[in-house]
């Protein structure tokens, strides 16, 4: 069972989300709210896997409270939904990914792609609509020929292996699931996406697979 708690601001929006995931069987909302505060009362007390909110919230900005939340509550997974009207720039996705946000989708996307984005995330991988994926590999594209001493970039592609086991990260499959498919084993695998983000100056495994997008 994935446990959700909503972060919304607007009341239809909250409404159209609950819809969607009270249709998957294996979805339960925890909480809902429209603010920041309503997000970490919920991570502190209740540890969801996965809390969907807005990226500008009434209280705080997503990319000030993502990083609290992970404090508090580093097993949740966090989704963030981009309004038309949100200014999607190429530092903002960026950030958004360096601040813990595994998730950042378009609301426009919503009836298509909540349920395989909460999936792909609440599974360890990263899920970015279209436009913000874009933007992503973008900045980092730029930052690398910026500055490639400062990201300890070793500037060749990846091996195969490297990328299917990124791929399989970016489409939410688990470690024990991506080596299967490629025949090897666990240690392998994790051994692997430790030398790919040393390599690449990431932090996490998600901030490497952003980075291998624009190689796949």
């Amino acid at each position: 069972m994935i446990t959700i708690a909503i972060a919304i601001r607007d009341q239809n929006d909250r409404a159209v989300i609950t819809a969607l995931l009270k249709e998957q069987t294996d979805f339960r909302i925890i909480s809902s709210g429209l603010d920041g505060y309503d997000a970490l009362k919920s991570a502190t007390t209740q540890h969801p896997d996965i809390i969907i909110m807005d990226f500008h919230l009434e209280d705080i900005d997503s990319l000030e409270l993502a990083p609290i939340i992970r404090r508090k509550s580093p097993s949740t997974a966090l989704l963030v939904l981009y309004s038309p009207d949100d200014q999607i720039e190429q530092n903002a996705v960026a950030n958004s990914l360096k601040a813990g946000i595994s998730g950042c989708l378009l609301r426009q996307d919503v009836f298509n792609n909540l349920v395989p984005s909460i999936r792909s995330v609440f599974y360890g991988g990263v899920y970015l609509s279209n436009l913000v994926k874009n933007h992503a590999i973008n900045y980092f594209s730029m930052s690398a020929e910026a500055s490639p001493v400062e990201l300890n970039i070793a500037w060749h592609p990846f091996t195969s292996t490297e990328l299917n086991i990124l791929n399989g990260i970016s489409r939410g499959y688990t470690d024990r699931e991506i080596a299967k498919s490629l025949n090897i084993n666990i240690g392998s695998l994790r051994n692997c996406i430790s030398r790919v983000k040393k390599r690449t100056g990431s932090k996490n495994r998600t901030q490497a697979a952003i980075f291998a997008m624009q190689w796949l």
